[in-house]
């Protein structure tokens, strides 16, 4: 079982390429994103940020949850006047956006769906891009969308088909 960490000492280690996270103080680390990861990403932050005020639909931004808990989802929008602490956004994004990719595992994935609604997410968007598909989760329910999300959340309608690429 590997050793676990607190903030402090994730917050202590060398940086590397990529992308690092600590999840219940077990640190996952995924490689740099490939350009088609990172032009959905670009795809649903600027839907996002068309419709959201300014300054709160971030790429790739830190949200500290807990103790041993540090999430950077792909594309979030955070709650208005969301606290900063120690430099980090404190509990969930409203919407947290995760891309799923080959370096991913469903069993990471599954594991990070939970402190996002457990600490203040409204809705998690799952996006797979090999189906084109997403599973928008909120705490009781989840949702399979294939085609278009009309959120209600923030007053936008997500077309998969026009943000994921065929293959």
């Amino acid at each position: 079982m590997p050793a676990t960490l607190s903030i402090a000492e994730f917050e202590l280690l060398p940086d590397e390429p990529g992308k690092q996270e600590l999840l219940q103080g077990e640190v996952i680390t995924l490689p740099p994103a490939q350009d088609l990861h990172s032009s959905i990403v670009h795809a649903f932050y600027e839907a996002l940020r068309s419709v959201v005020p300014a300054g709160r639909v971030r790429i790739k931004a830190g949200y500290r949850m807990s103790r041993d808990t540090w999430l950077q989802p792909d594309v979030s929008v955070m709650w208005p006047d969301q606290p900063i602490e120690n430099g980090y956004r404190k509990g969930s994004p409203m919407i947290a956006i995760e891309v799923v990719s080959s370096g991913n595992t469903a069993e990471e994935i599954g594991r990070k769906t939970a402190p996002y609604l457990r600490h203040g997410a409204e809705e998690v968007w799952i996006v797979y891009r090999g189906t084109r598909s997403m599973m928008v989760h909120r705490n009781s329910t989840v949702e399979r969308i294939a085609d278009v999300y009309p959120c209600t959340l923030i007053p936008v309608s997500i077309s998969l088909r026009e943000i994921l690429p065929a293959e």
